[in-house]
């Protein structure tokens, strides 16, 4: 199901979300921060993960407002009960700081 799709039908997407959750299926928020992820997706949908976009992520070291955005984005999806997965990680201070 394509993203478009998926937009133009939320209640048909939510219902075949919910039956691949239901038989074990783990999903995923991919590009987390950006385009159509919203926080009403973190209510609404059987997700397991947040893949936070490579946009927050390159610039970490050195983006206040970038590490205020990913800390609270993962203190958020824990919160919630999901995993997280950071895009991007192209160095050690990156990974420390998401430590």
């Amino acid at each position: 199901m394509g993203r478009l799709t998926m937009m133009s039908d939320l209640r048909e997407a939510l219902e075949v979300l919910n039956m691949l959750s239901a038989v074990g299926l783990e999903l995923s928020i991919d590009d987390y921060g950006t385009g159509y992820s919203s926080l009403s997706y973190l209510k609404n949908l059987p997700v397991s993960e947040l893949k936070i976009d490579k946009a927050f992520v390159l610039n970490l070291a050195t983006s206040d407002e970038d590490r205020t955005l990913v800390r609270s984005t993962i203190e958020l999806a824990h919160n919630l009960g999901s995993k997280v997965t950071a895009k991007g990680v192209e160095d050690k201070e990156t990974v420390e700081l998401l430590r």
